[in-house]
């Protein structure tokens, strides 16, 4: 076999040439028939030499490079416009030197242009003095004489010292190296910046040691700067005494400064990773943008959970301002949780609701809020603000929670038209508005009560935040309200160009309406409590409450009697769904009986059904009139606490309305407007009413015991637009002026006029019995045995 020919891979290399080999950067120097002398590019006296055939080996490795030309002047100037190399890019120091020398070169010039110098010796110094004349600046004579007692003067070299000209050569200098580089400015740069000793001071031996105990830096046990110093500096004393036993040279100890500043040559990500945790520097060292780009109120929406980091007292406000001291104290604190939907275009909240715990149904609470007006919520929280945003959102954004991923949340979502979409879990910069607002309540509301935790056992300290509690769930729930509506909404937001979330608001609906809810049908399907129910001939019986339909009285008259499934609206109990065979997709609707329900809450009609049962107890069927007035009563009287529980405790459930007519003894129902309004004849002139047009009864007229019909007139003056509303509404100001109340039991009445020379009688009266004492006696009551309990 062959040798290899030692000069076969032998190759040319330029001065102006880089090499890359050996892990560091080279300049040739010289080349001969044997090999190449090169020398590192910043130090140009230490050479090695290198054969051709071990350059033709390194040649072929991985690392090696090779740029031709590399220091030519005209590769620099490419470069230094590929760069994009501008005189503001250099320190201010850098800047008035080169910004200096550019003022004598362009004299020069001036000069050479008009003859008055030549580019010989002799002509630079004929240049530099007239150019000194110009600038005013002469070179001072230096005096050589040591015992002369002359002014120290700073010498050229000086950046201070700008009021001395350049020699001849200098100017020479100057200019050739300018045209050399093709006039690229960053020539006229002295080499000041690369100053400096560049060498280690310390031994390999020193050396690794350093390294290796600022490496102990970063680890999940977290020592300190100190302590870490601390066991270098013994070590290193021990390297130091066998180094001397040896006879070796010996290296002074590093301080504790230069200790820390190898610590802070490590990188910072790796270091939070060994210290932090994978998450926590994930979250720390995340690149951050400005979110998603929205355009138009409700085409984003963000939702999401907060535990509150106020402890509150479980207990209402009226019963804690009478407990005396001593019970106080065993009063049960807690945290509540909030749930907050925000919209991103315009920052205002949408729906919250509070909760004692991360809940699917509370997330629906929250995102049905988004579908309606909350101004009563406002009112009754004693806001000044409408608090009137609503809408249909385009989409929702939410977390990885339990509460908004499972089956229970996602179908109501998706059957009122909600687009949901989940982003990763464990990243929050994917929902930043809602986690901003989460902080904006914790600083600006939070912070200003007692009892406030800080978010963290750090911020705590020895703080005793249950001992120091003071807010009830109930004044929280006040102050959560009004500071959102009043304060949050009419704040200047950073985010929106200082801008507040309401104006926000009412400029993006004006430029573009957002989509109409959904109905009332959908509503109540989507977001409706699921009861069981019996049917039968007055229909589905719900909280004393009947709906029926044709449709319905057909299906029983096919099937039977059955038990079916039923929602109703918490909202709106005016009517309700009916799914009638368990097989079917197929829901019904079904109209309350009492067409003054329509638009009612459940909540409303429970406290009102308990107050009736308590006051007539012993009565079957309670007129209309009375139920009117005990809504009244209700909403008058509980207005600030309906509203602001309606983002406390959720709505009520199933069971808890089973409870409600099973413990509260709703034994008695409310008769349907069939029953209680009839038609009317003809009065004084008036037009008939046609059939089916609501009519007081008789026993519920004015005080002389005329009927009329709704929308007609009375004999002796105007009649009031709603006579339903007129005589539950005048029944305090009735009794105050003494005339008895016909709805009351037991009450005295006039006996009744008629004027109709020849009353019909009434088919489906029942024959004559007992009298009824919820009713005062009267010819014209109409009795229906449907409504009878057993």
């Amino acid at each position: 076999m062959a040798l290899p020919n030692p000069l076969g891979a032998a190759v040319t290399l330029r001065p102006d040439d880089r090499i890359y080999i050996f892990g560091e950067y080279w300049r040739p120097v010289r080349s001969g028939r044997d090999g190449h002398w090169l020398a590192p590019v910043f130090d140009r006296s230490s050479e090695i030499f290198i054969t051709h055939y071990d350059f033709g080996v390194e040649r072929n490795g991985i690392d090696f490079k090779h740029e031709i030309d590399w220091f030519r002047p005209e590769c620099v100037t490419s470069r230094m416009a590929e760069q994009g190399f501008f005189l503001r890019h250099l320190p201010d120091a850098d800047q008035n030197d080169v910004t200096d020398k550019i003022r004598w070169i362009r004299e020069f010039y001036g000069l050479l242009r008009a003859g008055a110098v030549d580019r010989t010796s002799n002509g630079y110094a004929e240049a530099v003095a007239e150019i000194s004349k110009k600038f005013g600046v002469s070179r001072a004579f230096v005096s050589w004489d040591v015992n002369e007692d002359v002014k120290k003067r700073a010498n050229r070299g000086s950046r201070k010292n700008r009021d001395v000209p350049p020699s001849a050569p200098t100017l020479r200098r100057y200019v050739e190296n300018l045209e050399a580089a093709e006039f690229d400015l960053s020539c006229l740069r002295d080499g000041r910046f690369k100053s400096g000793n560049r060498r280690d001071r310390f031994s390999p031996e020193a050396r690794y040691l350093l390294e290796q105990y600022a490496r102990k830096f970063a680890s999940y046990r977290k020592p300190t700067r100190v302590n870490l110093y601390q066991k270098f500096a013994r070590v290193f004393t021990r390297l130091r005494r066998r180094s001397e036993n040896e006879g070796q040279a010996i290296d002074a100890t590093p301080s504790y400064s230069r200790f820390c500043l190898e610590i802070a040559k490590l990188n910072q990500f790796e270091v939070d990773i060994a210290r932090l945790g994978r998450e926590r520097a994930g979250r720390k060292w995340r690149t951050l943008g400005i979110g998603p780009d929205v355009s138009w109120a409700l085409e984003r929406v963000e939702m999401d959970f907060y535990e509150i980091d106020l402890q509150v007292l479980l207990v209402e406000a009226a019963i804690w301002e009478n407990l005396p001291r001593h019970l106080r104290s065993q009063i049960e604190r807690s945290r509540w949780y909030l749930c907050v939907a925000i919209d991103v275009a315009s920052r205002c909240v949408l729906g919250m609701k509070l909760s004692r715990s991360e809940n699917s149904k509370t997330a629906v609470e929250t995102l049905r809020m988004c579908f309606y007006d909350k101004s009563h919520i406002g009112r009754a929280a004693g806001a000044m603000s409408p608090w009137d945003q609503q809408g249909s959102p385009d989409g929702f954004a939410t977390d990885m929670g339990a509460a908004f991923v499972n089956a229970y949340f996602t179908a109501r979502a998706v059957s009122a038209l909600a687009d949901i979409f989940n982003p990763p879990a464990a990243q929050p910069q994917l929902r930043p508005f809602i986690e901003r607002f989460f902080r904006t309540v914790k600083e600006n509301l939070l912070k200003r009560f007692e009892g406030n935790t800080g978010g963290s056992i750090q911020e705590l300290g020895d703080y005793p935040a249950q001992l120091r509690a003071v807010l009830t769930i109930d004044q929280f729930a006040d102050l959560l309200v009004r500071w959102c509506v009043d304060v949050y909404h009419n704040m200047q937001h950073d985010g929106l160009g200082r801008e507040t979330p309401r104006d926000a608001w009412l400029r993006l609906t004006r430029l573009k309406k957002p989509r109409p809810c959904p109905d009332q049908r959908r509503m109540r399907e989507s977001f409706g409590i699921d009861v069981l129910r019996r049917t039968g001939r007055p229909g589905i019986r719900i909280a004393g409450l009947y709906y029926n339909s044709e449709e319905l009285q057909a299906w029983c008259r096919a099937k039977g009697d059955a038990v079916v499934d039923v929602r109703i609206d918490p909202e709106n109990i005016g009517g309700i769904s009916v799914r009638l065979d368990p097989k079917s997709v197929k829901w019904i609707s079904l109209p309350c009986r009492t067409r003054f329900m329509q638009g009612r809450k459940l909540r409303d009609w429970l406290l009102a059904a308990s107050d009736l049962r308590r006051m007539y107890g012993e009565v079957a069927d309670i007129r209309l009139p009375i139920v009117l007035q005990a809504i009244e009563a209700i909403e008058r009287t509980h207005s600030r606490a309906a509203g602001v529980a309606e983002i406390g405790p959720g709505e009520p459930t199933d069971e808890e309305i089973a409870n409600c007519e099973r413990e509260l003894g709703i034994g008695f129902s409310i008769p349907s407007d069939d029953e209680t309004f009839g038609d009317a004849e003809p009065v004084d002139g008036d037009p008939p009413v046609r059939s089916g047009q609501p009519t007081l009864p008789s026993s519920f007229g004015a005080a002389f015991g005329r009927s009329f019909p709704v929308g007609g007139s009375i004999a002796k003056g105007p009649m009031p637009a709603d006579p339903v509303a007129t005589s539950a509404s005048s029944a305090a100001a009735e009794r105050e002026a003494g005339v008895p109340d016909p709805s009351v039991p037991d009450a005295p009445s006039a006996p009744e006029v008629r004027t109709d020379p020849s009353p019909r009688p009434d088919p489906d009266a029942d024959p004559p019995g007992p009298s009824d004492p919820a009713v005062p006696p009267g010819s014209g009551r109409r009795r229906n045995p449907w409504t009878k309990e057993k």
